[in-house]
């Protein structure tokens, strides 16, 4: 029998992406005040759902629990489990895991000075236009463009000893425990997996890239900051949400004819 198998993704711009990037076709499952805001591809959920007969899929997101919850995942590709606020908090059926949150908020409790003296020094950047503490764990602060963004974090980088991410033209102020890469080791003790597959886009994906057997990547740049056992890059050509699919849906095919029991699921084709 095959062991135990996670696909642990990212989110935003490796699954979900924004109205800004969708064609016609696109699947939309979030709404925010009424407006589109995010989507699928035309083909995610029938890729996801492939995937899900033979792996568990487990989103890995630092969006929000609240954030979360706004997703609309199509019934046969609703995932069961998520990890949200960047680890630090685990759902199962939409709920908080109790003891998970314990843990983090354990682990946060002795960053909460950093976190006010972080917001104090926000409220005097005019550069900062929106910031906030994220389900007790994080400081998240929001600028007008990618340039504002980036002119705040060489502002505040040396002033706070909490981590400082960039995504376009968000910040987010992380304790060293919340962090992606924690998360893998703790999805496979609670799992009992001993196979994860992993894809991110972005430099707070990079920790649970490295921890992962096999990690999905959106281009070249990114593969070679990546030391994994296998890693793989998507094309220019391609759309980087089907890519992630299909790349893992290649990697279950090749693990299941690798597998010594003759009961093994046969491949799944897309």
């Amino acid at each position: 029998m095959m062991r135990r198998t996670i696909f642990a993704s990212d989110l935003d711009n490796t699954l979900l992406f924004s109205q800004k990037h969708a064609v016609a076709t696109d699947l939309c499952v979030e709404l925010l005040n009424g407006a589109p805001q995010g989507y699928l591809t035309q083909d995610a959920p029938r890729y996801l759902e492939q995937i899900m007969q033979r792996a568990l899929f487990v989103p890995v997101t630092s969006r929000s629990v609240e954030q979360y919850r706004r997703i609309q995942f199509p019934a046969a590709c609703r995932p069961r489990y998520a990890v949200t606020t960047n680890g630090a908090i685990l759902l199962v059926d939409g709920e908080i895991d109790q003891q998970w949150q314990q843990a983090s908020l354990a682990a946060v409790r002795p960053w909460k000075d950093a976190f006010e003296e972080v917001l104090h020094m926000l409220r005097e950047q005019p550069l900062a236009k929106r910031y906030r503490v994220v389900d007790e764990m994080f400081v998240f602060a929001a600028c007008d463009t990618p340039q504002d963004a980036a002119e705040l974090k060489r502002a505040l980088e040396k002033r706070s000893p909490l981590k400082i991410e960039m995504t376009g033209r968000k910040l987010y102020f992380f304790p060293p425990q919340i962090n992606k890469g924690a998360v893998i080791p703790k999805l496979r003790e609670y799992f009992h997996a001993d196979w994860v597959i992993c894809a991110g886009d972005s430099a707070m994906d990079v920790p649970m890239l490295q921890q992962a057997d096999v990690s999905i990547v959106p281009n070249q740049e990114m593969m070679n900051g990546v030391p994994c056992r296998n890693v793989v890059a998507c094309t220019p050509s391609e759309r980087f949400y089907d890519f992630t699919l299909k790349e893992t849906i290649r990697y279950l095919n090749e693990r299941a004819l690798e597998s010594r029991n003759s009961n093994a699921c046969g491949a799944l084709d897309f």
